[in-house]
């Protein structure tokens, strides 16, 4: 069974709290909160404002943006239109970033084997970095080998592209042209 948004942005918080080594109640001093309202956060019973991300992520030491496009996603938030292509890639990048996080960091190998091979090991990574934005039969193979929707994604890839044709600066040009196969 696929995990909803709210499980997915969960998931990533979750493994943040895990990963600082911090207890649920100091989280819970540190934004003066109870223990038991973190706790239902971390598990998905309550969905969290995005101010509230945002100061989880400080409090865990982690950039919130790459959780951003969870929230949204939890809350039913579309993406705004017509952001240049730099933004979109940027985007794209953070959200893929936060789905990597929501599946506990696999490896790029275990993503590969996860993907059935679709997404080679080299893919993995720069993808993640924000170096490549590959064909969407890659982009979806990855995100659903991270535990995502491919279909929440894809608006996302679709608008790079879009935007891509759309723009006449040159260095975007080349970088849309040399990754998307």
């Amino acid at each position: 069974m696929a995990a909803t948004a709210r499980q997915r942005l969960a998931a990533a918080l979750s493994y943040l709290q895990r990963k600082s080594g911090l207890s649920i109640r100091v989280i819970a001093d540190r934004t003066m909160l109870s223990p038991s309202f973190i706790s239902r956060i971390l598990s998905g019973e309550r969905l969290p404002s995005w101010d509230l991300v945002c100061h989880l992520c400080s409090i865990l030491g982690h950039e919130p943006g790459e959780l951003r496009l969870l929230c949204e996603a939890a809350h039913g938030i579309e993406q705004p239109p017509r952001q240049t292509v730099t933004e979109y890639i940027a985007a794209l990048k953070a959200a893929l970033r936060g789905l990597h996080l929501a599946a506990a960091r696999p490896t790029p190998d275990e993503i590969h084997r996860r993907s059935h091979g679709l997404v080679p090991v080299q893919v993995v990574a720069q993808v993640l970095r924000g170096d490549a934005v590959p064909e969407w039969e890659v982009v979806g193979a990855l995100v659903t080998a991270l535990g995502g929707q491919a279909a929440d994604f894809k608006p996302l890839w679709e608008a790079i592209h879009y935007s891509f044709l759309m723009t006449d600066d040159p260095c975007v040009s080349d970088l849309v042209s040399e990754t998307t196969g």
